[in-house]
């Protein structure tokens, strides 16, 4: 089982730097440390932290090869010829199609179309089953979004069938499988883009700001057809930024901030409608994580993406409704066959704990839920952990494991399955996160390999830690220390949620629905353990690791400090 979390408290910040940044921001010391802790010195750096700007967001020219690209999709909107989005199933692909889609319809009546591959019967992004399927559409143009670095036979299939194409994506590059012609991604051997971590729906919206720019300085932009403003766009990179797992640092941030605020102020229909389902008051990016994002997401998983750029897109509040209600039962089913996944997958689990990761495989795994599982066994063994399903090849009938893997921070996955490439029929991801397809019978010599990696490059005694930004007591919990945390935001990947160490109350806590915990204390404070009634149940823990919040319910408004981990 997961190791003891070592805590360690980080707040051991300079007293002169802190001392200054208090008089010149106004701020509390710990937030004051936070930032510098976080990289933030100098006065420009924390006014572009606190305040982020779309000033400075960089110049798409600077990403290689969008120069082509502009000149190419300028060229075929002038000629109106057939244009088709080949996106992704997950929710970065869908709102960069979603992004591409709207942007091309402002631009006058094109031909213009879309297709996100099914993931079981296509596979992800531009696989041989796909490229069938945008053969039959007939384009003259494709432009794949957050998909495609892999893609070097599809692309030369396309191209040989007189399809030309714009490769737009932001995974890591295999130099052997890297696609001829216009490839538009940060992370391209020969690109010297400087923030490499952009998502999908990011390198998307670059495209689109340099074509618009291209499009006016060419008169393109009337009355009749007015220039789109892109700030209207920002909630879908933002929504994809977050969904994908993004670092909220530099454009990222700049992206995510300012489509909260689109969100927020001047919310689309879709995002209305989901706001209403769920009951959110106010957007943040943890509502774009845990609410939004598995809903749209859920359309992949289990069935087809379509339906969920249709939704974002959607200008009837009715059909927007209907469509809501049906991601959401999706999003319910997706929980339950996880539920299910997650049983089985503890008990293999249980026979290869002496292993330095976990390679499952079951008839009985989904696809479409096989990286939320690997997931949730990170999060109990930390150790990387790939689950595969057992699927059938329709054309040949033989079978073979597709899968999705998650890691730790001490293994980089994409090198761990580059190191087997030869045992895999395709493979692709990141550091984290990545998938796999083999053939069974290399399923052994794969684990062999794998282990071996593992062994080579994670050390012998791993021990998880967790990083506390200060130590409070109650005292000083002010509605203004909060306010002033809230400065910070959005939290996610890169930028996490501060963190505090506070003693437990000495009081009995509520329980609420028999698996949560709860304690009112005096004033507006409040601390919830959300699912962790069990660890309360022994001898209680001394110590809380809390995340601090506002929560404002029926006009009232707490602080509510939720448990991120405890100990005795």
């Amino acid at each position: 089982m997961l190791p003891q979390k070592q805590w360690y408290d980080s707040s051991t910040a300079d007293p002169e730097q802190v001392k200054q940044l208090c008089s010149e921001w106004k701020t509390n010391p710990l937030v004051a440390e936070i930032l510098l802790r976080r990289g933030y010195k100098t006065h420009e750096e924390i006014k572009s932290f606190l305040m982020p700007s779309l000033s400075n967001l960089r110049d798409p020219y600077e990403l290689r090869q969008m120069r082509e690209a502009v000149i190419l999709l300028q060229e075929t909107i002038a000629k109106n010829r057939r244009i088709v989005i080949l996106g992704d199933y997950d929710v970065d692909g869908i709102t960069a199609t979603a992004l591409m889609l709207e942007f091309l319809n402002k631009c006058g009546k094109l031909d213009l179309d879309f297709f996100i591959p099914n993931r079981i019967k296509h596979g992800y992004g531009l696989t041989e089953a796909s490229t069938d399927i945008l053969l039959e559409m007939r384009p003259e143009l494709v432009i794949t979004v957050d998909n495609g670095i892999t893609a070097a036979r599809e692309v030369q299939r396309l191209n040989d069938e007189g399809i030309k194409t714009i490769i737009t994506d932001h995974h890591l590059a295999d130099a052997s499988l890297l696609p001829s012609g216009i490839v538009v991604n940060p992370n391209h051997p020969e690109c010297k883009y400087p923030f490499k971590k952009i998502s999908g729906c990011g390198v998307a919206l670059k495209l689109i700001m340099a074509l618009r720019k291209s499009l006016r300085d060419s008169g393109w932009w009337t009355a009749e057809r007015p220039e789109p403003n892109l700030r209207d766009s920002l909630d879908l990179a933002a929504l994809g930024t977050v969904a994908d797992v993004m670092p909220l640092v530099d454009e990222n941030r700049i992206l995510t901030h300012h489509g909260l605020l689109v969100m927020n102020e001047k919310p689309r229909l879709a995002i209305q409608v989901l706001q209403k389902l769920k009951n959110v008051k106010t957007i943040t990016s943890r509502t774009l994580g845990f609410q939004f994002a598995p809903l749209l997401n859920a359309a992949g998983r289990l069935e087809d993406a379509d339906m969920a750029v249709h939704f974002l897109l959607s200008n009837d509040l009715q059909d927007a409704e209907k469509m809501a209600k049906k991601l959401d039962a999706t999003n319910i089913e997706r929980r339950e066959k996880e539920g299910e996944m997650l049983e089985t997958a503890l008990a293999l689990a249980e026979t290869q704990k002496q292993f330095p990761a976990l390679i499952l495989s079951s008839p009985e795994f989904h696809e479409g839920i096989n990286g939320i599982v690997a997931t949730r066994l990170v999060e109990r063994f930390y150790k990387p952990v790939i689950i595969l399903s057992e699927q059938e090849v329709s054309v040949s009938g033989e079978k073979k494991l597709k899968g999705s893997g998650r890691s730790i921070p001490e293994l980089n996955l994409k090198d761990a399955l580059s190191a087997c490439s030869d045992l895999l029929l395709r493979f692709g991801g990141h550091a984290a996160a990545a998938g796999c397809s083999l053939l069974p019978e290399k399923f052994t010599e794969f684990r062999k390999r794998f282990f071996a990696f593992c062994h080579e490059h994670i050390p012998e005694t791993l021990e998880p830690n967790l990083q506390l930004d200060g130590i409070l007591e109650f005292p000083e919990l002010t509605n203004t220390f909060v306010e002033q945390l809230d400065r910070l935001q959005p939290f996610g990947e890169g930028n996490q949620e501060p963190l505090f160490s506070v003693n437990a109350p000495k009081t009995p806590f509520m329980s609420l629905k028999e698996v949560h915990v709860k304690w009112q204390l005096n004033g507006n404070v409040e601390i919830i353990g959300w699912n962790r009634v069990d660890s309360f149940t022994g001898e209680p823990p001394s110590q809380l690791a809390v995340n601090l919040c506002f929560n404002e319910f029926r006009g009232r408004r707490k602080i509510q400090l939720n448990i991120q981990d405890s100990r005795v």
